[in-house]
């Protein structure tokens, strides 16, 4: 197997980390070192959670769409990275409890990850075409837009960390999440606006969490492409981890088009990750990794045909993701945990203005992130809201030592 792994950090990050430290109690829940092994027993796993309510190619009703949320039993940390997983399946096949990606959650959800795993729109194999495929990738990246938003929406609920929200995908689930990071709406295929027009990428979803950013602080694209490598713009890229097999016949490594061996010409012309690395270089982006696997086909952990998990060849994929989210979390370390949830901050992100929940007697603080305190104040068994803070990271410190982070945007 050939790497090539191209990261950068910053000082910002590590002041976030330095910063958090300062403010935080330390009460770890585990031990071990969070994040970078497995450091709970157990996962808790919460099936059909609705997500998103959106018509499929050819209906003329919604569809439901719906999500399995997993996350570290007896977990006490109040803001969690979460790592969004999409299935693979040629947009006419697949689930959110395939393999992969049920065993890619649970063991995230040990390593101290929340992880979901989401639904998207699929077609009908009798209605495949070119057209259709085009259609269904840009509306299954509008279902990943949706989860996104639907997670900052509920943060404090699922207790996420809305910097630290992260996809992962198989196939046709990085391709859809390829088209969610970087196709604006200039870039749209022809073929979306057609009648019924698909609409602008982020307008799907429930309405209340239809302002909320969609920004994510990276991707683990595993054999996907793009079918405009214009569409990865500097300014809009985000870290990603790409994995490809240099055999792939379903979805290229270098060019051509999918599934072509089995139907010629029918599915959408596509570049691998080979040439998206090379796209990366072209525009200066330094901050990506490009695992290439050398004589290996698509989705190759898979048995084919039963599509049953290969252990060792899943093991080493899982050995990469896991590193390449390690390396970008904003705390990476072990973060401290509180030993309950007693205080809570929504929404989050906010505009500037945003809500403060504690229980009991308590008074908290407003830090910004070069440790100045911008408010402060008293509250009992209520919930307190903050206005008028400019763009930017605080930390919510109560007098008994819990930390939350809020982002203003």
């Amino acid at each position: 197997m050939k790497q090539m792994n191209r990261m950068k950090t910053t000082r910002f990050l590590t002041i976030i980390g330095l910063l958090f430290g300062l403010f935080a109690n330390v009460t770890m829940a585990q031990t071990g070192q969070r994040y970078a092994e497995p450091v709970f027993d157990e996962v808790n796993i919460e099936t059909g959670i609705p997500f998103s309510s959106a018509v499929k190619e050819g209906d003329t009703s919604p569809t439901t769409l719906y999500l399995d949320f997993y996350e570290p039993l007896g977990d006490t940390l109040s803001a969690r990275p979460l790592v969004i997983t999409v299935f693979g399946g040629a947009f006419v096949a697949g689930s959110r409890d395939y393999a992969d990606m049920v065993e890619y959650c649970t063991r995230l959800a040990k390593h101290g990850y929340a992880a979901a795993s989401i639904d998207y729109r699929l077609i009908s194999i009798w209605n495949l075409n070119s057209t259709a495929l085009i259609r269904d990738a840009y509306m299954a990246a509008q279902d990943v837009s949706s989860a996104i938003r639907f997670f900052k929406y509920h943060c404090a609920e699922y207790r996420i960390d809305t910097e630290q929200v992260f996809l992962l995908g198989n196939s046709a689930g990085s391709i859809a999440i390829y088209c969610e990071l970087f196709m604006d709406e200039d870039e749209r295929p022809a073929e979306t606006f057609e009648d019924p027009d698909l609409g602008p990428m982020h307008s799907s979803g429930f309405d209340e969490y239809a302002g909320f950013s969609p920004s994510v602080a990276g991707a683990i694209p595993q054999w996907g492409g793009v079918m405009d490598l214009d569409v990865i713009d500097e300014e809009e890229y985000v870290p990603l981890c790409m994995l490809h097999g240099t055999d792939d016949t379903n979805v290229p490594y270098d060019s051509g088009y999918c599934y072509n061996g089995m139907l010629p010409g029918v599915m959408p012309y596509m570049y691998g990750s080979h040439p998206i690395a090379g796209r990366l270089d072209e525009i200066g982006i330094t901050d990506y990794e490009f695992h290439s696997f050398e004589g290996e086909g698509h989705a190759f952990y898979f048995i084919p045909v039963v599509f049953t998990l290969i252990e060792e060849k899943f093991d080493t994929c899982f050995s990469i993701s896991r590193d390449f989210l390690y390396h970008h979390l904003k705390f990476p370390t072990s973060i401290p945990e509180t030993e309950e949830l007693k205080i809570q901050v929504y929404p989050n992100p906010s505009n500037g203005v945003f809500n403060i929940k504690i229980e009991g007697e308590t008074t908290f603080t407003i830090y910004n992130l070069m440790g100045q305190t911008v408010a402060n104040a008293k509250t009992e068994n209520g919930i307190f809201t903050v206005s008028k803070l400019s763009s930017g990271v605080y930390f919510v410190k109560s007098d008994k030592g819990l930390v939350q982070k809020v982002v203003v945007e």
